[in-house]
Order: structure tokens, then sequence, then C-alpha cells
């Protein structure tokens, strides 16, 4: 599976260098953490949902959509990029997806979340942190900025709903299927999965870096 650190020790990871090795021995040290997740029982997840779907969040793609896609994502996350850039022709095609931020992976994420959220224009500071993205660093490419009370609150109630969700690590999918049921998915889905994700047929990308999960 391809996730990244686990909600459970989002307080360490706030300390955590933004040195390639020093990311990479987190990972590796934070994955035992991950297993202590409880994951709801199914009667839970619909109240879940409707306490997600008054999440503050960035919503991009379709205006009316044929299903809505909520993504918990971290705006420091490698693999939340990653599903960012699998998700774009889904959104071109009628999918809306909803990104609520966390901030746990590094000193930077809640300043880079902040420019999101506290932006003007969401989408195109969004766009601006993922097409800027560094992977050789773990960096989005939105510079940080200070957060509000009021957002630092935000991102701590997102990040204590991620994890009663079972969410262990970003990304984190949760969405309704065709039957209404609710859906979670931990980490970067492979290609193949997007169209039962999203409800739509397959979307050609010839992205270079998505080569991997074909």
């Amino acid at each position: 599976m391809k996730s990244n650190p686990s909600p459970s020790s989002s307080r360490l990871g706030a300390k955590l260098s933004s040195s390639f090795v020093i990311v990479c021995v987190a990972l590796t040290a934070f994955a035992a953490a991950a297993a202590d997740t409880k994951k709801p029982a199914a009667r839970e997840l619909p109240a879940l949902f409707s306490t997600l779907e008054k999440t503050d969040a960035v919503t991009e793609g379709a205006t009316s959509p044929t299903r809505i896609l909520y993504v918990f994502f971290d705006a420091n996350c490698w693999y939340c990029h990653l599903t960012w850039k699998a998700l774009q022709a889904y959104e071109k095609a009628g999918l809306q997806v909803r990104w609520v931020p966390v901030a746990y992976q590094k000193e930077s994420s809640t300043g880079r979340a902040a420019a999101i959220m506290q932006a003007r224009d969401r989408v195109a500071a969004m766009r601006e942190n993922e097409t800027g993205y560094r992977a050789e660093s773990y960096d989005g490419g939105i510079a940080p900025v200070k957060a509000s009370k009021a957002l630092e609150a935000q991102l701590e109630a997102s990040f204590e709903l991620m994890d009663r969700f079972g969410v262990s690590g970003t990304p984190g999918l949760v969405w309704r299927d065709e039957k209404g049921k609710v859906r979670v998915r931990i980490g970067m889905p492979g290609l193949s999965q997007l169209p039962a994700i999203s409800g739509l047929p397959a979307q050609k990308t010839d992205d270079p870096e998505l080569k991997a999960f074909r």
C-alpha cells in the first residue's frame, strides 16, 4: 500500500527536517504506529460522512458532478501530489474532488495549508502547490504563510476526523459508491481503480510520474 505516516505520529512528524534522508527514516519509524489506528464500525460511517460533508475544503472539478470524492491531504505529501495528478482527468470528466487539508508531515505543512486555504482562489493555490511540488525534498510548491487561529483549529479537527475514519496516512479517500455506501481508502490508488472510485470511465493519462501506478 502506498501511504504516508500515521496520524498518531503527527506531533513527532511536525519536528521532522525537510531532508530526504530524515523523511525516509521517519516513514519507516512511523509504519508501526499506523497499525494502531482503529477502523470505525460500518454503522458509524454515515455520521462521519455527514461531518465530512460540512468540513471546509478546496473544491475542484465539476460543478454538477457525477460523484463527489473527499481526499484528506497534506500539502507536503508526495502521494497526495500523485493522487492530485491522477484525478485531474477525472475532474474534467465529471468528478468533483474536495481536498480536506491536514498538517502533520513537516513544520511547513501548516503554513502551506494556510497558503492554500486562506487564498482568494483556493483552486489556483492548490494548483501552484502541486505543479511546483519538489519530489527531491518532499515539499509542496507554494510558499508557507502564517495560519489563522481559526484555520489551526480547523486543521486539528480535520486531522481528528481523518483518524476517526480509520485513515492512517495521507492521502485518505472517502466517497459514497453507486449504492450510497461510504467507502474509505488509504493511500494512492492504482490507476485501474480510479473508475470504480470516481464512477466514471477510465481516463487516459500519460504522466510519467504515474507510470508505476498503472
